[in-house]
């Protein structure tokens, strides 16, 4: 069953002008994991970025768990597939919940949908 539904966009522009404005922006906003993996994509790190971006806010709103940003950080497993690496203290707030993560982006929009279920 379906327990929550988020979803976000983001200008890409505006993730690289805060980045590169500001050094500590990405520190604060982004995990190591996902600064290291946008550092290893020459052709489009602040889309890589604008998606963790916007895969957190749908986080946010599907679940309804805040949090500090460092808790959730979005990996990609070999074929390409999102999924949300999470603490051991958010695992425990979602229960038995599951979410699931999709994103997309083109050259000015980065967009996230999560959606959260629970067994029945």
């Amino acid at each position: 069953m379906i327990t929550g539904i988020g979803i976000d966009s983001i200008e890409i522009a505006r993730v690289r002008e805060k980045c590169e404005n500001n050094p500590r922006f990405a520190e604060k906003m982004f995990t190591r994991l996902e600064r290291d993996r946008a550092a290893q994509r020459t052709r489009a790190p602040y889309e890589h970025l604008a998606a963790c971006f916007a895969a957190r806010e749908a986080f946010f709103k599907a679940t309804q768990i805040w949090y500090d940003r460092q808790r959730v950080s979005v990996a990609q497993k070999e074929s390409g597939e999102p999924y949300y690496v999470l603490t051991d203290e958010i695992r425990a707030q979602l229960g038995d919940r599951r979410v699931h993560l999709s994103l997309t982006h083109d050259r000015e929009c980065a967009v996230a949908i999560c959606i959260c279920e629970r067994q029945v």
